[in-house]
Parts: structure tokens; C-alpha cells; sequence
């Protein structure tokens, strides 16, 4: 958001301060158990949602140089973007065209010499634009290959407002605006386009990745599941809620938010008194704070298992080892937190879940944005 948006997003956290609510959806959402535990509905979800779906796989600073790739294949598609020459982006499938072997392993990187990617296998080598450029002992070993019809498989992907986003199944197609539907006003100038990334961490979990995500929409807990974290410094179960087509976000109002009462508006510092929770529809929460973003991934690996992948990333490079380890440990420590606090008590809830008791689980009026996500879930995979 720029300025005069933050601006008026404070005033809308302080209205809910001062009358000590939070934004309410229209009614009580009840959802049946099966749907965190049915073996079927995971199998159409895995399809419908991270197959056939556009995936956001990180802000532009992911990837800021030409030869710049990153990895990933929690989607069940091993996929590779690259930076290419021009600046634009490629999207691969991650499949050497010879035995299948992945170009890389690496999550992130830099292609070899800037400009290339070889096979680990064989050594078949690719350019930027997944043309298959050498094989080695090719006129003997392979002497009719048409390297023309070898290069890589493409993916959709389109690089917008900062975004990046990627069609796991290459016969697929999407529409950027639509995916977004408009959340890209409010995600402006949070620095997407030139902040330094910092890095990821990775932690599975034993419990439905909609459990996971279920967390990351509502701040009802804050004051019971983190009450010396989180809870002492923003207001529990208050927050302002926009939906953007399948998306939405959620502002975060801090407990001194009412400091700037005392202040002209021309001289508040709105990003030190707010926090926000951007969701992608359907696995990408990007939680906005005062200095720097943080990108939260969900994939599911099975109906009860799941991967989470947390990134950070900060306005600029650090500018010595000491710098660096401060944002290390600030970022290992959000982790930690999250581990501990929220994913130790999911796990007890998963566990209740699997208990085989038939019975709903109910979502409240005060809790719109876990009603949005499972709104949209049914409504993607028919139900």
C-alpha cells in the first residue's frame, strides 16, 4: 500500500480499537470434519488447487539477475524459473529431456556461467530458454536427435506487480489479473521488486496443510496462544478484512496504535503501528511488518502431512556478518515460534480430528478470513 492508503488503514484499525471489535462475516461457517481428513477430497484438492491452479512462487527479488533460477516441486511438478538474458522469465518443467534426471536440486541459485544449465546425469546442457544446446557424445551415442524437439518443456508464467506466478501443468493457462483479483493495489510498495531475500526454512508437518494455512487467517488466538509473543504486542481478535476475488488480507493494529492520536497525520509512521497478512489463494500467506516481508508456503504432501516453506526478505543486503546474523536470528526466532506455539497446538488438533467423532467444525463471524479460504476451496473443487 502506498502512504495515503496506510493512512486510511490506520484509521479503520483505530475505529475497531476504539470500539473494541473486528471485522464480522455474515454468519457462522460450520464445516464437516472429513473435510481435513478424507483421503478423497485431498486427492481432488492436489489436482484442482496445485496442479491446475497458478502458483505464487515468490516476489520478483527472488530472481534479480539474469541467470537467476529457483526450484521447487511440492506441487508434484518439478518446476524451474530462470532470469533469462533479457530479463524476462522462463518456467520449466525440472526434467532433463534425456532420462529425467532434475537440472538442479537447488532451491535457489545461479545458472553455470550465468547462462546455462547441465544435467548432473549425463551432462546434457540447456540455455536460459530451455533449448537443448550439447549432448555429449551426440553424434555417435545419438545421431539422429532433432535437439530441436529435445529442449525443455515450458511452463506458463507471468512476472506482474512485483509477483511471480507459474502453471504447474504445461497444457494449463491462466489469467495473472484474474489469480490476483485486484490484491496487488494493496501489496504496493512493500518492496517486492528490490529487496534482498534473505532466505528459507523448511518444516514438515503431520497435520492437513489446511490446518497450517487455518492459523495464518484469524487473530481470535492471539491472546490465548500467544500471549508473550504476538499477544503482547497487537490486539487479539481485531483485524480489518478486504477480499480480492479468491483472496484477501488482514490488518493488523499494534497496542500503541493509539500513540498517533497525539500526532498530525503528515508525521505518523503508519507501518510501525500495522502489520498485514496478505493470503494467495490457495497456499501463500505474505505477512507485511514495519521493516521488512515474510512469504509463507503450504503444500500438502498427503492428507495428514504437509510442508511449510518460510522465507524473509529485507530492504537491502547486510553490510557485515554482525547485520546478517541480527536478521538471522530475528527470522530463526518468528520460526521457532511458529513451530512451537502454533504448530504444537495443531498438532493436537489434528489429532482430535482424526479421532473418527462425526461433527463440524465451526468457523465464526469473527473469523472471515478462515470462512474465505474454505469458501473458495469447495467452491474450486466443486462442492
Amino acid at each position: 500500500m502506498q502512504r495515503e492508503d496506510l493512512v486510511q488503514e490506520i484509521k479503520i484499525l483505530m475505529d475497531l480499537v476504539d470500539n473494541k471489535t473486528t471485522v464480522m462475516a455474515d454468519s457462522v461457517m460450520e464445516i464437516d470434519v472429513k473435510e481435513y481428513t478424507s483421503p478423497e477430497q485431498f486427492e481432488r484438492e492436489k489436482t484442482a488447487l496445485f496442479r491446475h491452479y497458478a502458483q505464487f512462487v515468490g516476489p520478483s527479488c527472488i530472481v534479480p539477475k539474469p541467470g537467476d533460477y529457483f526450484s521447487f516441486d511440492d506441487t508434484g511438478v518439478p518446476i524451474l524459473i530462470v532470469r533469462a538474458g533479457d530479463g524476462t522469465l522462463n518456467a520449466f518443467v525440472n526434467i532433463c529431456s534425456h532420462r529425467g534426471a532434475p537440472l538442479t536440486d537447488c532451491v535457489s541459485g545461479q545458472a553455470k556461467n550465468g547462462k546455462m544449465f547441465s544435467c548432473p546425469y549425463h551432462g546434457w546442457t540447456y540455455n536460459l530458454d530451455g533449448e537443448l544446446i550439447a549432448v555429449p557424445f551426440g553424434k555417435e551415442g545419438f545421431p539422429e536427435l532433432d535437439r530441436g524437439k529435445r529442449g525443455l518443456t515450458k511452463l506458463q508464467v507471468e512476472e506482474k506487480y512485483g509477483m511471480i506466478f507459474v502453471m504447474p501443468d504445461p497444457d494449463k493457462t491462466f489469467d495473472i489479473d484474474e489469480v490476483l483479483g485486484g490484491i496487488e493495489q494493496r501489496m504496493s510498495g512493500f518492496g517486492f521488486d528490490d529487496h534482498h531475500y534473505l532466505g528459507s526454512k523448511q518444516v514438515y508437518t503431520d497435520f492437513s496443510w489446511k490446518l497450517n494455512m487455518d492459523t495464518f487467517h484469524e487473530f481470535y488466538h492471539f491472546d490465548f496462544l500467544h500471549p508473550d509473543s504476538i499477544g503482547a504486542m497487537a490486539y487479539g481478535n481485531l483485524a480489518s478484512y478486504v477480499e480480492y476475488g479468491r483472496n484477501h488480507s488482514m490488518g493488523s493494529a499494534t497496542l500503541s496504535i493509539n500513540e498517533l492520536k497525539n500526532l498530525p497525520e503528515d508525521q505518523w509512521q503508519p507501518r510501525e503501528y500495522s502489520s498485514f497478512v496478505n493470503y494467495i489463494f490457495p497456499n501463500t500467506v505474505i505477512f507485511v511488518v514495519n521493516d521488512h516481508f515474510q512469504v509463507w508456503r503450504v503444500y500438502p504432501i498427503s492428507a495428514g502431512r504437509s510442508v511449510v516453506y518460510h522465507s524473509m526478505f529485507i530492504p537491502d543486503k547486510p553490510k557485515d556478518e554482525a547485520e546478517q546474523q541480527t536478521f538471522e536470528d530475528y527470522f530463526q526466532m518468528i520460526n521457532d515460534v511458529a513451530v512451537a506455539e502454533d504448530y504444537g497446538l495443531v498438532d493436537k488438533v489434528h489429532r482430535g480430528l482424526q479421532a473418527g467423532i462425526e461433527r463440524s467444525v465451526i468457523i465464526g463471524r469473527n473469523e472471515p478470513g478462515v470462512q474465505n479460504m474454505h469458501r473458495q476451496l469447495k467452491e474450486m473443487i466443486g462442492e
